[in-house]
């Protein structure tokens, strides 16, 4: 069994509900909600798959439920927040500058107006980890993390420069690395045929 946790921000199925709260809401937040979905489904242990924000809340899962979690896959993500990500964050607030394509299907999934706000506070909420002197967001949890972990990047990624992807493989021993060349934030939308042959492989 696989659980996704998607993004506590913007990729949610329904609108969140802690932007805003204290930065650490962002991926804290959804692990009581992994947990107790493995519990209900009585799963001894399940696989996650996490993107972007997602990624961090699997990455924290893993480190704080060894014994629940049987592999880990996360693409997208990072673990620490530093001034060059600010700048790149600061380039999304404005969702008025976002593709059609992009935006045109959050908009209907939560409204202009909402969706331009948590968009705002997440960015807002996110930079927050900047004011910290190493900008950590879960680093001191990589080492943690004992399950098999597949690390898939691309490296045209705009929001998530490939040093985060690379620093997540260097700290969690046994991992693997996966870079696709053409991938950006969502290569599991443009190269799902690929992306999907990896994971599937990578989980049997």
């Amino acid at each position: 069994m696989c659980a996704l946790p998607t993004s506590s921000g913007l990729h949610l199925a329904k609108k969140p509900t802690h932007i805003g709260e204290p930065p650490e809401h962002l991926f804290w937040a959804p692990l009581d909600s992994i947990v107790s979905a493995g519990a209900a489904l009585k799963f001894k242990k399940f696989s996650l798959l996490g993107w972007s924000d997602g990624g961090i809340t699997a990455l924290i899962a893993a480190a704080k439920y060894p014994t629940l979690i049987h592999k880990l896959v996360v693409w997208g993500a990072n673990t620490s927040v530093t001034q060059e990500d600010v700048r790149i964050y600061n380039g999304i607030r404005d969702v008025s500058k976002w593709s059609e394509k992009v935006k045109k299907p959050l908009e209907e999934m939560y409204g202009h107006k909402y969706f331009a706000k948590t968009c705002e506070a997440w960015v807002d909420g996110i930079s927050r980890f900047a004011e910290k002197s190493d900008g950590n967001i879960c680093q001191e949890l990589l080492p943690d993390i004992k399950c098999p972990t597949f690390i898939i990047h691309g490296e045209k990624d705009p929001l998530v420069p490939k040093a985060h992807a690379e620093y997540i493989h260097k700290h969690i021993k046994g991992s693997r690395l996966l870079l696709m060349p053409e991938g950006k934030h969502n290569l599991h939308l443009r190269f799902a045929e690929d992306f999907n042959r990896q994971v599937e492989d990578f989980l049997h």
